[in-house]
């Protein structure tokens, strides 16, 4: 049969993650000892209460349709984490449940993108999202930071690369692959060019709880008030509670 994929899926590449990780698995499967680089999971199992919470819920027969951006009781647990930990106020109508974080990435650039628009990628970066980019039908642009800055965005790098046709900023921190946690006054220097271009900011938040060394992980959302309105804040229970 003639192949009839659209243009828009032949624009994008398969994950290399996965690449990967099938074959660290075909490796550890001949016998070989590997380490692998690949899939982003835990090393601990998802804690015993959460697991009988979702073995409670089957039992009691909560395995029916629920309203698609998420049930309410989730979504005010969620506005309360953001209070909790993060000192954000948000209501119930400014949170959509996804079926995970990349899910949640996926539908923010459908909705904050046009054709030909183009969206800031720090490098290095998660190897989606160029992809979920494209998806989009926007360009991704991307702004190199070097080990010298700990790869840490400079603003001078932002300026030299946003255009008119610059809507988003993918923002990651704590970041994967580098690691990095940006500091309070660094996420005030990015949001006051975010503001001074009207910019959006997807701020990949997945890694909040993996963090060493004295380190403190800070949303963008909190350290300038004004990015509440401009800031989709992305997180999910992936890595925090091994749920992958």
């Amino acid at each position: 049969m003639k192949e009839r994929l659209s243009s828009r899926a032949k624009k994008i590449s398969p994950s290399v993650t996965l690449a990967i990780n099938a074959k660290a698995k075909q490796m550890t499967a001949s016998g070989v000892d590997v380490i692998s680089f690949g899939v982003g999971e835990p090393d601990f199992d998802t804690p015993a209460h959460i697991r009988q919470a979702g073995i409670d819920a089957i039992n009691s027969g909560f395995t029916r349709y629920t309203a698609a951006a998420g049930i309410a009781e989730l979504k005010q647990a969620i506005c309360a984490k953001f209070e909790r930990d993060n000192g954000l106020t948000y209501t119930p109508d400014q949170i959509v449940v996804s079926n995970g974080a990349k899910h949640s990435l996926y539908n923010a650039l459908q909705v904050l993108v046009e054709d030909g628009d183009e969206v800031l990628i720090p490098v290095p970066y998660w190897v989606s999202y160029t992809e979920m980019v494209k998806l989009a039908g926007a360009t991704p642009v991307f702004v190199e930071t070097t080990e010298a800055n700990d790869f840490k965005l400079r603003v001078a790098d932002l300026e030299a690369a946003v255009t008119n046709k610059t809507r988003v900023l993918m923002l990651n921190s704590p970041s994967n692959p580098t690691g990095i946690v940006y500091g309070k006054d660094e996420l005030k220097a990015i949001a006051e060019f975010c503001l001074k271009h009207n910019l959006f900011v997807i701020s990949d938040e997945i890694y909040e709880e993996l963090v060493y060394d004295g380190a403190k992980h800070y949303s963008i959302a909190t350290v300038e008030p004004k990015m509440q309105d401009m800031a989709v804040i992305v997180n999910g229970m992936s890595k925090a509670y091994a749920m992958t």
